[in-house]
């Protein structure tokens, strides 16, 4: 299941308009090496580059040309309302790490952890004769679901996409059902949210309520939002595979 404390802002980003553009005067030039692979450097190495502005646009926290939302600065996840109250700060939503309004905090914070999982999805990948070069949409999607969800599930996906790529689906069909494939009917947080959200409701209205169907389509609403946001903003900074 997603761990409870990377539930993103999906939810929020569903029910609230956040205001793009807000005052974005603090520049986090944070730079950390992280990696011998240049393209996954450029991906990588601070909050300007290319893969983390994705994530951060998947969250909701930024628009795709890296401007903040409202959110970025700090919000409840959504996956705790009623109950335990974590403050989300910074672009990858550190839910709660960071000290109330230490944003270069919390950024710090989710530049070393998406550094600590780059060298295991580029080992994931390469045990399925997968060339990051050429599958840089892919590889940044892992790293999301990295951020957002158990370590199984990111651990989960270069298999599942290699076997999708294999079996001749084009990329977007390729990376959709691996991201879908991936949390194999386990996301307790995101199917509680499912439950209880209008925006989910409506469109899981044909389902029967947590059978594998409805399981399977509330994990596709949320993971095709972030698989499309990621895109936009690849395509934004002329990332291509």
């Amino acid at each position: 299941m997603i761990r409870p404390w990377q539930i993103t802002s999906f939810s929020l980003l569903m029910l609230i308009t956040p205001l793009f553009g807000v005052s974005i005067s603090e520049s986090f030039n944070l730079v950390i090496p992280i990696h011998r692979n240049n393209e996954i450097n450029q991906l990588f190495s601070s909050i300007n580059s290319p893969g983390n502005i994705a994530i951060c646009h998947a969250e909701g926290n930024c628009a795709k040309n890296g401007e903040f939302t409202s959110l970025y600065y700090g919000h409840i996840d959504p996956s705790k309302l009623g109950g335990k109250r974590v403050l989300n700060q910074g672009f990858c939503s550190d839910y709660g790490k960071s000290k109330a309004g230490d944003i270069n905090a919390a950024n710090r914070g989710c530049l070393l952890r998406i550094k600590s999982r780059l060298p295991r999805l580029t080992n994931l990948f390469q045990r399925q004769n997968i060339d990051i070069k050429q599958h840089k949409t892919a590889f940044v999607n892992s790293v999301d679901l990295w951020n957002q969800a158990a370590p199984r599930v990111s651990d989960n996906f270069p298999k599942l996409y290699a076997a999708n790529i294999r079996n001749g689906l084009p990329v977007d069909s390729a990376i959709r059902n691996a991201r879908v494939d991936a949390f194999n009917h386990q996301a307790r947080g995101l199917f509680n949210i499912c439950g209880r959200e209008p925006h989910y409701i409506n469109r899981l209205a044909f389902y029967q309520k947590y059978s594998r169907l409805w399981k399977r389509k509330c994990i596709d609403i949320d993971q095709e939002r972030r698989r499309l946001a990621i895109n936009a903003v690849l395509i934004n900074k002329g990332v291509v595979d």
